[in-house]
């Protein structure tokens, strides 16, 4: 049987992750645009749409919860 105890994180460990993981993807798009190459290139707009994609969501979540 699975313990339910620990099936959802705890609202510090959340609050957190949403700090830290923006601040990484926006350190992860610098080291991408002082590198020229095509696939940099590629993958700078797809991590820049993810950071988008996850303001969107963290203000959608935001305003639901008032």
């Amino acid at each position: 049987m699975e313990s339910k105890g620990n099936s959802e994180p705890s609202p510090k460990v959340v609050k957190r992750l949403t700090w830290i993981i923006p601040i990484v993807l926006i350190g992860v798009i610098f080291l991408l645009k002082n590198i020229r190459n095509p696939v940099t290139d590629v993958l700078f707009y797809i991590v820049c749409a993810g950071v988008i994609i996850l303001v969107i969501f963290s203000i959608i979540k935001e305003t639901k919860s008032r």
